[in-house]
């Protein structure tokens, strides 16, 4: 996806835009779902998964803080699928957190292809590494318990990322389309 030619703060409004609207129904889908896993899951939501990606963001300069958030987003989305498949075989596909996922791996792909497009105006030179496309380190065989545990996770880590992502972008508002315009004369 090419975004070179887009307005700076037209991009950068929109891409905020949908990652708090996005945030939001994160956090919907994320009560939807505890309540649809039965007792105990503020519990196993704070279990310790190795296999999750953390919702941490690193790096120094705001490039690397908005490329370390595109890099997320795009290591959750296999595990969002994992979630997504699990869901289906404990319920019919029609059940609410089934289809919230579903709705949900778009929203996040569509938030990853903004925040992509924030990182061609940041540093338009430098080519976007692109992480894997599966899960890593998720175990071939879950108990129902094992695989309530790591929706739980997902989806709570998911949430923090993308509130997270939201703060990096309000970030960027004073600085990054000026940046732009005094560069180009």
């Amino acid at each position: 996806m090419s975004c070179k030619n887009e307005n700076c703060s037209r991009l950068l409004r929109n891409s905020l835009k949908l990652t708090r609207f996005t945030s939001k129904e994160m956090a919907e889908l994320l009560r939807t779902y505890k309540t649809s896993q039965g007792d105990s899951t503020d519990l196993i939501c704070d279990m310790p998964m190795d296999n999750v990606p953390e919702s941490t963001i690193s790096g120094q300069t705001i490039s690397e803080r908005i490329l370390s958030v595109y890099t997320r987003l795009k290591e959750f989305l296999p595990h969002m699928k994992t979630v997504m498949e699990q869901q289906k075989d404990f319920n019919p596909p029609t059940n609410p957190v089934a289809e919230g996922l579903d709705m949900m791996i778009t929203h996040v792909r569509h938030t990853a292809l903004r925040v992509n497009c924030l990182l061609q105006i940041l540093q338009p030179n430098i080519p976007i590494p692109e992480p894997a496309e599966r899960p890593t380190g998720i175990p071939p065989a879950q108990n129902i318990f094992q695989q309530k545990a790591y929706g739980c996770i997902v989806l709570s880590r998911l949430q923090e990322l993308l509130s997270k992502a939201v703060q990096e972008q309000k970030s960027l508002r004073g600085e990054m389309c000026r940046k732009r315009t005094k560069n180009a004369f």
